[in-house]
């Protein structure tokens, strides 16, 4: 491990400079829409914001007018929504061949059932609310780690760009749980948070893909 941490450092000392890029930020305090955006965003582009925004942004803006309230924080309130009007919403992508509307409702469903209602609530720790998520067809642990860090937890979402930033880095395939460990000590070791350094490795390896 220790090898590998010192190989991440010294790429990111060589790609990425002292300065890394910012983390988005999230959508702090409104489980709803980190929900929906943990999973619109699997195998998907995020796209751009704004008056006419695009992938997941686009999602995430669809299903804000189709709740048409301010505060988007209860679970409660996704779980009873019919999966063919979320659909209609934010889209008929699919994850794990089912629709992702579907799995989103039945996420909310699954936290719910064990206890969890708002952003107070979500633990990504805690391994009951873990099974609860990742019992849904279609969804697994790296998009719960990332429901997590868009409402302010800590963590590194491992796919496939952060993965190919680590494997790039050690010289090697990596899994996406070597992935999230060797970025969780790489950040410790750096002093930095390991949301920011997984979103700076993100953004360097996308850039490389599709600039």
């Amino acid at each position: 491990m220790q090898d590998d941490v010192r190989a991440l450092r010294a790429y990111v000392a060589e790609h990425l400079g002292d300065e890394l890029v910012e983390w988005p930020g999230g959508r702090p305090g409104e489980a709803e829409v980190a929900l929906v955006d943990a999973v619109m965003s699997i195998r998907a582009r995020y796209g751009r914001p704004g008056v006419a925004p695009t992938g997941v942004h686009r999602a995430v803006a669809a299903y804000r007018a189709l709740r048409g309230e301010t505060a988007l924080d209860d679970l409660r309130a996704l779980a009873h929504l019919d999966p063919a009007d979320l659909a209609r919403a934010v889209g008929t992508q699919r994850t794990g061949g089912v629709l992702k509307a579907e799995a989103i409702v039945r996420a909310a469903e699954a936290l719910t059932a064990v206890g969890v209602r708002s952003a107070d609530h979500v633990d990504p720790g805690d391994e009951r609310q873990k099974r609860a998520y990742t019992s849904v067809r279609g969804l697994g642990w790296v998009t719960w780690e990332y429901f997590g860090m868009l409402l302010g937890r800590p963590g590194v979402k491992a796919d496939r760009w952060v993965i190919a930033a680590v494997a790039n880095a050690v010289g090697r395939q990596v899994t996406a749980t070597e992935t999230k460990d060797v970025v969780l000590a790489t950040a410790g070791e750096m002093r930095q948070s390991p949301t920011r350094l997984e979103h700076a490795l993100w953004a360097f390896e996308r850039s490389r893909e599709v600039g």
